[in-house]
């Protein structure tokens, strides 16, 4: 790689991230479908469950953003194997393992969330090792310290 330049990271987005993203154009999630040196990864089951999400809870104009956004995203053709999900479970309410899972298998460099209740632990973070868990405030604050000290 030339010197000065950026490696591309990959950031697996939880359903969280995108709902606030497609919720309000300001702030951090949103901020993430701006960053150039990132490729925003999801699942199938995230894309699914924030479109329900936003139909259920958010205004009609907000489908529109939903698939502009949903357009900026790699979508895996993957799911996790029961195994996988069980593992999961025992660092994870029940109802996070499957996305914890998918997150794992995705093999990003980063986990991105607004849940800190679930996520934002030291067990997930020992289970999804070398991957890190951030919320995206926290991820572009380190995104943006990492490419400055590269200047």
């Amino acid at each position: 790689m030339a010197k000065g330049r950026r490696s591309l990271k990959s950031v697996f987005l939880d359903s969280s991230v995108f709902f606030t993203a497609v919720n309000s154009p300001t702030g951090g999630s949103s901020k993430l479908f701006t960053l150039t040196d990132v490729k925003l990864v999801t699942s199938s089951l995230v894309l699914t469950e924030t479109e329900r999400s936003v139909r259920k809870k958010l205004q009609s104009y907000h489908l529109d953003r939903f698939f502009i956004l949903a357009d900026k995203l790699e979508i895996l053709k993957q799911t996790p194997n029961e195994k996988s999900i069980q593992k999961a479970k025992k660092v994870i309410v029940e109802k996070d393992a499957v996305i914890l899972a998918e997150a794992k298998k995705a093999k990003t460099n980063f986990l991105v969330t607004l849940d800190r209740k679930h996520f934002l632990t030291e067990q997930v973070g020992k289970f999804l090792k070398p991957q890190m868990v951030f919320t995206p405030k926290d991820l572009i604050t380190i995104l943006e310290k990492r490419s400055y000290a590269k200047k």
